[in-house]
Protein backbone atom coordinates (compact mmCIF):
# COMPACT_ATOMS: atom_id res chain seq x y z
CA UNK A 1 0.00 0.00 0.00
CA UNK A 2 1.23 3.47 -0.92
CA UNK A 3 1.00 5.91 2.00
CA UNK A 4 1.28 9.39 0.39
CA UNK A 5 -2.16 10.88 -0.45
CA UNK A 6 -2.98 11.11 -4.16
CA UNK A 7 -5.36 13.67 -5.70
CA UNK A 8 -6.96 13.10 -9.12
CA UNK A 9 -8.41 16.20 -10.83
CA UNK A 10 -11.01 15.27 -13.46
CA UNK A 11 -13.45 16.77 -15.92
CA UNK A 12 -14.97 14.84 -18.84
CA UNK A 13 -12.22 12.63 -20.29
CA UNK A 14 -13.60 9.11 -19.89
CA UNK A 15 -10.97 7.07 -21.73
CA UNK A 16 -8.03 9.04 -20.36
CA UNK A 17 -9.38 8.79 -16.80
CA UNK A 18 -9.83 5.03 -17.25
CA UNK A 19 -6.21 4.65 -18.36
CA UNK A 20 -4.96 6.78 -15.47
CA UNK A 21 -7.00 4.79 -12.96
CA UNK A 22 -5.42 1.51 -14.14
CA UNK A 23 -2.10 2.88 -12.93
CA UNK A 24 -3.67 4.00 -9.63
CA UNK A 25 -5.05 0.47 -9.18
CA UNK A 26 -1.51 -0.92 -9.42
CA UNK A 27 -0.26 1.63 -6.90
CA UNK A 28 -3.09 1.08 -4.39
CA UNK A 29 -2.77 4.33 -2.40
CA UNK A 30 -4.14 4.34 1.14
CA UNK A 31 -5.72 7.77 0.59
CA UNK A 32 -7.31 8.82 -2.68
CA UNK A 33 -8.87 12.25 -3.28
CA UNK A 34 -10.99 12.77 -6.39
CA UNK A 35 -12.17 16.22 -7.54
CA UNK A 36 -14.26 16.71 -10.68
CA UNK A 37 -15.55 19.80 -12.46
CA UNK A 38 -19.23 20.05 -13.32
CA UNK A 39 -20.68 19.84 -16.81
CA UNK A 40 -20.74 22.82 -19.13
CA UNK A 41 -24.43 23.48 -19.83
CA UNK A 42 -23.63 24.78 -23.31
CA UNK A 43 -22.27 21.38 -24.40
CA UNK A 44 -25.08 18.87 -24.94
CA UNK A 45 -23.23 15.66 -24.07
CA UNK A 46 -21.02 17.14 -21.35
CA UNK A 47 -23.25 16.04 -18.46
CA UNK A 48 -23.17 12.45 -19.68
CA UNK A 49 -19.40 12.53 -20.22
CA UNK A 50 -18.82 13.97 -16.74
CA UNK A 51 -20.93 11.21 -15.14
CA UNK A 52 -19.08 8.50 -17.07
CA UNK A 53 -15.73 9.98 -16.07
CA UNK A 54 -16.65 10.03 -12.38
CA UNK A 55 -17.94 6.44 -12.52
CA UNK A 56 -14.48 5.22 -13.56
CA UNK A 57 -13.12 5.79 -10.03
CA UNK A 58 -14.11 2.66 -8.09
CA UNK A 59 -11.28 1.49 -5.79
CA UNK A 60 -11.56 -2.22 -4.96
CA UNK A 61 -8.66 -2.20 -2.49
CA UNK A 62 -8.79 -0.96 1.10
CA UNK A 63 -8.66 2.79 0.56
CA UNK A 64 -9.87 5.97 2.23
CA UNK A 65 -11.55 7.75 -0.69
CA UNK A 66 -12.91 11.30 -0.64
CA UNK A 67 -14.84 13.01 -3.44
CA UNK A 68 -15.37 16.66 -4.39
CA UNK A 69 -17.86 16.66 -7.28
CA UNK A 70 -19.05 20.07 -8.48
CA UNK A 71 -22.54 20.56 -9.90
CA UNK A 72 -21.61 23.77 -11.71
CA UNK A 73 -18.93 24.13 -14.35
CA UNK A 74 -16.04 26.05 -12.80
CA UNK A 75 -13.54 25.94 -15.63
CA UNK A 76 -10.02 24.58 -15.50
CA UNK A 77 -8.28 27.04 -13.19
CA UNK A 78 -11.00 27.33 -10.54
CA UNK A 79 -11.49 23.55 -10.52
CA UNK A 80 -7.77 22.94 -10.01
CA UNK A 81 -7.44 25.65 -7.37
CA UNK A 82 -10.38 24.37 -5.33
CA UNK A 83 -9.26 20.74 -5.68
CA UNK A 84 -5.72 21.33 -4.42
CA UNK A 85 -6.90 23.67 -1.65
CA UNK A 86 -9.34 20.94 -0.57
CA UNK A 87 -6.52 18.38 -0.50
CA UNK A 88 -4.44 20.58 1.80
CA UNK A 89 -7.35 21.26 4.10
CA UNK A 90 -6.97 17.58 4.97
CA UNK A 91 -3.31 16.70 4.33
CA UNK A 92 0.16 18.15 4.91
CA UNK A 93 1.50 16.90 1.57
CA UNK A 94 0.30 15.08 -1.49
CA UNK A 95 0.64 14.09 -5.15
CA UNK A 96 -1.55 15.73 -7.80
CA UNK A 97 -2.46 14.21 -11.17
CA UNK A 98 -4.83 15.27 -13.94
CA UNK A 99 -7.07 13.23 -16.21
CA UNK A 100 -4.87 13.85 -19.27
CA UNK A 101 -1.71 12.36 -17.72
CA UNK A 102 -0.15 8.90 -17.58
CA UNK A 103 2.52 8.53 -14.88
CA UNK A 104 5.24 5.92 -14.63
CA UNK A 105 4.93 4.01 -11.35
CA UNK A 106 8.39 5.30 -10.37
CA UNK A 107 6.85 8.80 -10.33
CA UNK A 108 4.97 8.07 -7.11
CA UNK A 109 7.99 6.74 -5.23
CA UNK A 110 10.15 9.59 -6.56
CA UNK A 111 7.58 12.04 -5.15
CA UNK A 112 7.33 10.19 -1.85
CA UNK A 113 11.09 10.24 -1.30
CA UNK A 114 11.49 13.90 -2.22
CA UNK A 115 8.47 15.02 -0.19
CA UNK A 116 10.22 13.54 2.83
CA UNK A 117 13.71 14.80 1.95
CA UNK A 118 12.64 18.43 1.38
CA UNK A 119 9.74 18.58 3.84
CA UNK A 120 11.60 21.06 6.03
CA UNK A 121 13.38 22.95 3.25
CA UNK A 122 11.18 26.03 2.57
CA UNK A 123 13.10 26.98 -0.58
CA UNK A 124 11.86 23.82 -2.34
CA UNK A 125 8.17 24.32 -3.10
CA UNK A 126 7.32 22.01 -6.00
CA UNK A 127 8.31 18.51 -7.16
CA UNK A 128 7.70 18.24 -10.89
CA UNK A 129 7.57 15.17 -13.11
CA UNK A 130 8.64 16.34 -16.55
CA UNK A 131 11.89 16.51 -18.47
CA UNK A 132 11.60 17.64 -22.09
CA UNK A 133 15.20 17.53 -23.27
CA UNK A 134 16.88 14.43 -24.57
CA UNK A 135 18.55 12.52 -21.77
CA UNK A 136 22.09 13.82 -21.34
CA UNK A 137 24.65 11.11 -20.67
CA UNK A 138 26.69 13.45 -18.49
CA UNK A 139 23.83 13.98 -16.00
CA UNK A 140 24.90 12.05 -12.94
CA UNK A 141 21.99 13.10 -10.70
CA UNK A 142 18.35 12.04 -10.92
CA UNK A 143 16.94 15.58 -10.83
CA UNK A 144 17.83 19.26 -10.91
CA UNK A 145 16.51 22.54 -9.50
CA UNK A 146 14.53 24.91 -11.69
CA UNK A 147 12.51 28.13 -11.57
CA UNK A 148 9.69 26.56 -13.58
CA UNK A 149 6.85 24.54 -12.09
CA UNK A 150 5.78 21.93 -14.63
CA UNK A 151 2.30 20.84 -13.55
CA UNK A 152 1.66 17.70 -15.65
CA UNK A 153 1.74 15.68 -12.45
CA UNK A 154 3.51 17.01 -9.36
CA UNK A 155 3.82 16.84 -5.59
CA UNK A 156 3.94 19.59 -2.99
CA UNK A 157 3.22 20.50 0.60
CA UNK A 158 0.55 22.50 2.40
CA UNK A 159 3.27 24.94 3.46
CA UNK A 160 4.09 25.65 -0.21
CA UNK A 161 0.47 25.97 -1.40
CA UNK A 162 -0.53 28.23 1.50
CA UNK A 163 -1.18 31.79 0.39
CA UNK A 164 -1.67 30.97 -3.28
CA UNK A 165 -4.48 32.92 -4.94
CA UNK A 166 -5.78 32.89 -8.50
CA UNK A 167 -5.41 36.64 -8.91
CA UNK A 168 -2.12 38.52 -8.86
CA UNK A 169 -2.76 41.04 -6.11
CA UNK A 170 0.57 42.91 -6.18
CA UNK A 171 0.95 46.10 -8.21
CA UNK A 172 2.85 46.00 -11.51
CA UNK A 173 6.15 47.26 -10.07
CA UNK A 174 6.12 44.58 -7.35
CA UNK A 175 5.27 41.85 -9.87
CA UNK A 176 8.06 42.88 -12.23
CA UNK A 177 10.55 43.07 -9.36
CA UNK A 178 9.75 39.47 -8.43
CA UNK A 179 10.04 38.34 -12.06
CA UNK A 180 13.33 40.14 -12.63
CA UNK A 181 14.96 38.27 -9.73
CA UNK A 182 14.50 35.04 -11.67
CA UNK A 183 14.71 36.16 -15.29
CA UNK A 184 17.84 37.64 -16.89
CA UNK A 185 17.31 36.88 -20.58
CA UNK A 186 15.77 40.03 -22.18
CA UNK A 187 13.35 38.09 -24.38
CA UNK A 188 12.24 35.93 -21.46
CA UNK A 189 11.79 39.03 -19.32
CA UNK A 190 9.57 40.68 -21.96
CA UNK A 191 7.50 37.49 -22.23
CA UNK A 192 6.96 37.23 -18.46
CA UNK A 193 6.06 40.92 -18.16
CA UNK A 194 3.52 40.55 -20.95
CA UNK A 195 1.99 37.43 -19.41
CA UNK A 196 1.29 39.16 -16.12
CA UNK A 197 0.10 42.34 -17.81
CA UNK A 198 -2.47 40.23 -19.67
CA UNK A 199 -3.53 38.36 -16.51
CA UNK A 200 -3.97 41.59 -14.55
CA UNK A 201 -5.56 43.69 -17.30
CA UNK A 202 -8.23 41.14 -18.23
CA UNK A 203 -8.58 39.60 -14.75
CA UNK A 204 -7.87 36.12 -16.15
CA UNK A 205 -7.56 32.91 -14.17
CA UNK A 206 -4.67 30.99 -15.66
CA UNK A 207 -3.46 28.98 -12.73
CA UNK A 208 -0.20 27.64 -14.16
CA UNK A 209 1.35 31.09 -14.46
CA UNK A 210 -0.14 32.40 -11.23
CA UNK A 211 1.16 29.35 -9.36
CA UNK A 212 4.65 29.83 -10.78
CA UNK A 213 4.54 33.50 -9.73
CA UNK A 214 3.49 32.39 -6.23
CA UNK A 215 6.62 30.25 -6.02
CA UNK A 216 8.84 33.11 -7.19
CA UNK A 217 7.18 35.46 -4.70
CA UNK A 218 8.29 33.10 -1.92
CA UNK A 219 11.87 32.92 -3.31
CA UNK A 220 11.22 29.27 -4.05
CA UNK A 221 12.63 26.67 -6.42
CA UNK A 222 11.15 23.60 -8.08
CA UNK A 223 12.52 20.14 -8.69
CA UNK A 224 12.51 18.61 -12.15
CA UNK A 225 13.60 15.00 -12.90
CA UNK A 226 16.31 14.30 -15.45
CA UNK A 227 14.02 11.78 -17.15
CA UNK A 228 10.36 12.21 -18.01
CA UNK A 229 8.03 10.57 -15.46
CA UNK A 230 4.55 11.61 -16.66
CA UNK A 231 3.21 11.64 -20.22
CA UNK A 232 0.75 14.42 -21.05
CA UNK A 233 -1.62 12.57 -23.39
CA UNK A 234 -3.66 15.74 -23.85
CA UNK A 235 -0.96 16.95 -26.25
CA UNK A 236 -1.92 14.35 -28.86
CA UNK A 237 -4.80 16.60 -30.00
CA UNK A 238 -2.56 19.64 -30.31
CA UNK A 239 -0.57 20.94 -33.25
CA UNK A 240 2.60 19.10 -34.23
CA UNK A 241 4.82 21.65 -32.47
CA UNK A 242 3.01 20.97 -29.20
CA UNK A 243 2.72 17.21 -29.72
CA UNK A 244 6.50 17.04 -29.56
CA UNK A 245 6.20 17.74 -25.84
CA UNK A 246 4.29 14.45 -25.34
CA UNK A 247 7.33 12.50 -24.11
CA UNK A 248 7.13 8.88 -23.05
CA UNK A 249 7.74 8.21 -19.36
CA UNK A 250 10.68 6.18 -18.09
CA UNK A 251 11.84 4.83 -14.69
CA UNK A 252 14.06 6.91 -12.41
CA UNK A 253 14.78 4.78 -9.33
CA UNK A 254 17.05 4.55 -7.42
CA UNK A 255 17.49 8.29 -6.91
CA UNK A 256 20.85 10.01 -7.03
CA UNK A 257 20.55 13.34 -5.19
CA UNK A 258 22.47 16.55 -6.04
CA UNK A 259 24.99 17.62 -3.43
CA UNK A 260 23.88 21.26 -3.33
CA UNK A 261 20.68 23.19 -4.08
CA UNK A 262 21.50 25.31 -7.12
CA UNK A 263 19.25 26.35 -9.99
CA UNK A 264 20.11 24.85 -13.41
CA UNK A 265 19.83 27.97 -15.59
CA UNK A 266 20.87 26.11 -18.73
CA UNK A 267 17.90 23.78 -18.40
CA UNK A 268 15.63 26.76 -17.66
CA UNK A 269 16.72 28.50 -20.85
CA UNK A 270 15.76 25.40 -22.82
CA UNK A 271 12.38 25.25 -21.05
CA UNK A 272 11.62 28.85 -21.95
CA UNK A 273 12.52 28.41 -25.62
CA UNK A 274 10.63 25.15 -26.13
CA UNK A 275 7.59 25.55 -23.87
CA UNK A 276 6.79 29.12 -22.84
CA UNK A 277 7.97 31.44 -25.57
CA UNK A 278 4.95 31.15 -27.90
CA UNK A 279 2.11 30.58 -25.44
CA UNK A 280 0.81 34.14 -25.01
CA UNK A 281 -1.74 33.72 -27.83
CA UNK A 282 -3.07 30.54 -26.18
CA UNK A 283 -4.04 32.52 -23.07
CA UNK A 284 -6.25 34.77 -25.20
CA UNK A 285 -7.75 31.78 -27.04
CA UNK A 286 -8.59 29.90 -23.83
CA UNK A 287 -10.04 32.99 -22.20
CA UNK A 288 -12.16 33.80 -25.27
CA UNK A 289 -13.51 30.23 -25.55
CA UNK A 290 -14.18 29.82 -21.83
CA UNK A 291 -15.65 33.20 -20.92
CA UNK A 292 -16.95 34.69 -24.15
CA UNK A 293 -18.08 31.80 -26.34
CA UNK A 294 -18.60 29.45 -23.36
CA UNK A 295 -17.16 26.67 -25.44
CA UNK A 296 -15.41 23.58 -24.18
CA UNK A 297 -11.77 24.28 -23.48
CA UNK A 298 -9.52 21.66 -25.11
CA UNK A 299 -6.67 21.37 -22.60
Amino acid sequence: MFKTPVLLVLYNRVEETHNLFQIIRKLKPEKLYVAADGANRNIKIDYQMCLKTRSVIMPEWKCETKFLFHDEHLGKSKNVYQAISWLFENEEEGIILFDDTLPNLDFFHYCEQLLEKYRNTPQIMHIGANYLERRKKYLKNSYHYTAYSFIWGFATWRRAWEGFELDVQDNADEVFAVIDKYVNNPLEKIFCHRIYNVLRKFNLDYWEYQYNYHIWLQNGLCISPNVNLVTNVGFKKRKRRVRKLMKKSTPILPLQHPETIERNKKADNYTFRKVYQRRLSRIFADWFNELILRQKKEL
